[in-house]
């Protein structure tokens, strides 16, 4: 009887011991995935590639920026990109770091930090943000992964934010007087 537990005791060590490195192999392998992608796709973005971009979302995709209204899939994701850029802006550098990586079966949960430099026709110098992000990657059939939702916002203060764009576009402002 004591053979039989102590063995029934083993077999459940070894069981989650077991299970719990197949989950971190598995976490990680994600992570390393979603890194790749996220490489590439800050590579469209700084080359302005938006419909290369855009292939990386489902067509249901959800994106939530900040300062924004939602933006309710590919379409309005696509119309609120192409306004940004109509408007002149510009992103300089992107660095997303991912934090964490919470896998729930065909979704992937990221959850990270950002560094971002953009820039506008009329600006001194670059505006420096940097925040948190969350994505929800959904795995297609063919094992690729797509971004289902994503979120963001800064960690910077509005009010500061806004007090320094006014003073990088002040010198502008003064020349048009």
């Amino acid at each position: 009887m004591k053979t039989t537990k102590l063995l029934a005791s083993s077999l459940l060590f070894v069981f989650v011991f077991t299970a719990g490195v197949v989950f971190s192999q598995s976490s990680d392998d994600l992570k390393s995935q979603i890194e790749k992608i996220n490489k590439e796709m800050t590579k469209n973005m700084l080359e302005g590639n938006t419909e290369k971009s855009l292939s990386m979302y489902t067509e249901d995709a959800i994106s939530m920026p900040s300062y924004e209204p939602m933006h309710e899939g590919i379409d309005a994701i696509r119309e609120a990109t192409e306004k940004m850029a109509k408007s002149g802006w510009k992103c300089n550098s992107f660095e997303p770091t991912t934090l964490k990586i919470v896998p729930n079966g065909n979704m992937i949960t990221e959850i990270g930090t950002y560094k971002i430099s953009m820039s506008m026709p009329g600006m001194d110098k670059p505006m420096d943000d940097h925040g948190k992000y969350l994505t929800i990657w959904e795995k297609q059939k063919d094992g690729s992964m797509k971004v289902k939702l994503e979120t963001w916002n800064t960690d910077v203060d509005p009010m500061t934010m806004m007090k320094s764009m006014g003073q990088m576009m002040g010198n502008e402002q003064k020349e048009e007087k």
